[in-house]
């Protein structure tokens, strides 16, 4: 197992890479923003008195929780068009991992608070 590793190789994609950086960098920042948000809506509704409420929270939570992450990226760049709501594919990518991170936030916050 020796591996020679080869990253001259990257030096004519210096500039694609940093592009990428400062892309990746963007959506994590707005989704991480964005999933806060629903999550600490989600947590509260799923401590909430009323029954309806908790259950479309827990269907939600379980729901995203128990769906591969590729899954529901492809749902919403590829399904939605199938219903006439065209997204471009950063808005897709935000709008996906903002529904997926929210569902983990929303159990961590939950678990916070109940703490």
């Amino acid at each position: 197992m020796n591996y020679n590793f080869r990253f001259n190789a990257l030096l004519p994609y210096t500039e694609e890479i940093i592009r990428g950086i400062g892309v990746t960098l963007q959506l994590t920042c707005l989704t991480m923003a964005i999933a806060l948000v629903i999550g600490l809506f989600v947590a509260l509704a799923r401590m909430s008195g009323n029954r309806a409420l908790r259950g479309v929270a827990r269907v939600y939570v379980e729901g995203i929780r128990n769906t591969p992450l590729l899954v529901q990226l492809f749902i919403v760049f590829f399904g939605l068009p199938s219903v006439g709501i065209r997204l471009d594919a950063y808005l897709a990518a935000i709008i996906g991992l903002s529904i997926n991170v929210g569902a983990y936030g929303a159990e961590i916050i939950r678990a916070g608070i109940e703490s």
